[in-house]
């Protein structure tokens, strides 16, 4: 239950880091999102105003050449590129072509102002006039760095009203070159009531129905009159495009009546034309950004201390748990030996057993033995565990090693009413293994201490110790004909306080330890010990190095 509550808090606890480290990630990354798009957001404002400039200094010489040539019959060089006609609107609505004019606009110029209202075209010259000199006007008194103190809002009309004085001030001047002007006064605000004879405003463009076409009032003698030219928008269009190719690949140019609202930041300056940018392939490499690195470094210490943290909390709780496992076996183990010393010596002690003296001080003997041997291995283990038994090794030869532990063991299973039989192969004679005689017999006396209390009650009462070696070590098999070792316990049986089945039911004495140690103790002499399979009982091996005879 302690175990359980230890982990369902350190879950909590590890839940609460992993929501908070979210949350602070999520809202890192949603403020490099919103950064990001700010600066895609200029790229993109940015590409758009080199746009609109490219195409309005594309268009501002041809509508300077023809504005200069206003009313004017085309000279030898012929009309600008992008001009069908010049033609002429009287006050009656008849329209009449200036100079000569290509056989393939004659029909289409003369149902050009079919539907077309010259009074209606009028007020639509005084709106984009009046528009136009509002924004002209704005710009000379605009401040000097609106990037720093306007809005968005503010700055695309600010850098529309540049565009507009830029132009403004082109056409005036090729306005002012034009030979048709001379003698006769412009005007561009307040009434024109009652004005003179002359140009009323200098020409404009506009659309009538799906023509693009450049116009201006002019006054005469028994009223007004418009002269204007015919653009060829489908040519100019595709030349405006192929001009922003390289910056905008799927920009559209979308025709604009006077009084459309349109943002300035997408309006041409010399044409009434709206610019969609279309889908803008901007860079984002934000893959590898400092912000993401950074957050990607925090979660790989997180969860590596969460890790570290979850390893040091099992091995605390391990440890607890073969700490309170050892002191229950431990304290099993010492009651046995200690209560059987206090009833027999205080019979002995009392003249009460005199006639079973010899049995009962043999009694004791084994009981010291087997308690000896208990205390021998736990200290033995703390050694290793602790890193502080460092075991000499020296070569041995393998007959000499058998020889000086037979005795021992023969002892050992002799007590336990059964009999070690010993079986050397015949290329064992001349073989000799580097280990610590000591370590090699604590080792051997376990196994058969094991085998001895499982292979009690056998058919079979033996214990085999067989030596064997081959070209790179020397195997010492000790095998008894017991119950053996169940499927399900052989994976555990070399960790430490783990009792199989009979020792769990308290039938065999021990506290787990002792194969164990055998096991450490065999890798300190860089060797291994196995559980072998075998069709009865169980056969563990010692492996150790051999070494050159």
């Amino acid at each position: 239950m302690r175990a359980r509550t230890t982990w369902l808090l350190f879950a909590l606890a590890v839940a609460v880091l992993l929501a908070v480290t979210s949350a602070a990630s999520w809202a890192l990354l949603q403020l490099d999102e919103r950064r990001v798009q700010t600066e895609q957001e200029a790229v993109r404002e940015e590409l758009v105003r080199l746009s609109l400039w490219r195409m309005d200094s594309l268009m501002t010489p041809r509508l300077s050449r023809e504005i200069a040539e206003a009313g004017l019959p085309p000279g030898p060089a012929g009309l600008a590129d992008g001009v069908r006609a010049r033609f002429v609107v009287a006050p009656d609505g008849s329209i009449e072509p200036v100079g000569e004019l290509e056989p393939r606009w004659r029909a289409p110029l003369a149902s050009l102002v079919e539907g077309v209202s010259v009074s209606a075209t009028v007020v639509a010259v005084d709106d984009v006039a009046r528009k136009v000199e509002n924004y002209y006007r704005n710009s000379k008194n605009a401040p000097p760095e609106p990037s720093t103190v306007l809005s968005q809002q503010a700055r695309n009309s600010f850098e529309y009203g540049k565009r507009v004085a830029s132009i403004e001030d082109n056409l005036a001047e090729a306005s002012a070159q034009n030979p048709a002007n001379e003698g006769l006064g412009l005007q561009r605000q307040g009434s024109l009531d009652g004005a003179p004879e002359g140009i009323l405003e200098m020409m404009r463009p506009l659309w009538w129905g799906d023509e693009l076409v450049l116009v201006r009032r002019v006054r005469i003698a028994d009223g007004e009159r418009i002269e204007g030219a015919w653009l060829d928008w489908p040519r100019l269009r595709a030349e405006l495009l192929l001009e922003i190719e390289d910056l905008l690949p799927q920009a559209q140019l979308l025709p604009l009546s006077a009084d459309a609202e349109v943002d300035d930041a997408r309006r041409l300056a010399t044409l009434p034309v709206g610019l969609d940018p279309g889908a803008l392939l901007l860079p984002a490499d934000r893959t590898r950004g400092p912000l993401q690195l950074a957050i990607a470094a925090a979660w790989v210490f997180v969860l590596v201390a969460v890790a570290a943290v979850a390893l040091l909390l099992r091995g605390s709780l391990a440890l607890s748990e073969r700490r309170a496992a050892f002191v229950s076996a431990v304290t099993h183990e010492l009651r046995t030996p200690l209560t059987t010393f206090r009833m027999y010596t205080e019979m002995l002690e009392g003249g009460m057993v005199e006639d079973k003296r010899n049995r009962y001080l043999a009694t004791l003997r084994r009981e010291a033995e087997r308690l000896g041997q208990l205390v021998e291995n736990v200290l033995s283990y703390a050694r290793i565990e602790a890193d502080r038994d460092r075991r000499e090794l020296a070569p041995i030869a393998v007959a000499a090693l058998v020889e000086r532990c037979h005795e021992r063991l023969a002892q050992r299973c002799e007590g336990a009413g059964i009999t070690l039989a010993l079986e050397l192969a015949g290329e064992v004679g001349d073989a000799r293994v580097m280990a610590d005689v000591a370590a090699v017999e604590q080792v051997l006396f376990n196994l058969v201490d094991n085998a001895a209390k499982y292979g009690a009650g056998a058919e079979d009462p033996r214990v085999v110790l067989a030596v064997s070696c081959d070209r790179e070590t020397v195997a010492l098999r000790v095998r008894d004909f017991g119950p053996g070792i169940a499927a399900a316990e052989r994976q555990r049986v070399f960790e430490p306080f783990a009792k199989g089945s009979a020792h769990a039911a308290g039938t065999k004495p021990g506290v787990g330890l002792g194969l164990a140690l055998c096991r450490r103790l065999a890798q300190q002499m860089h060797g291994r010990l196995e559980l072998e399979a075998s069709d009865t009982g169980a056969c563990f091996v010692l492996r150790l190095p051999r070494t050159p005879a």
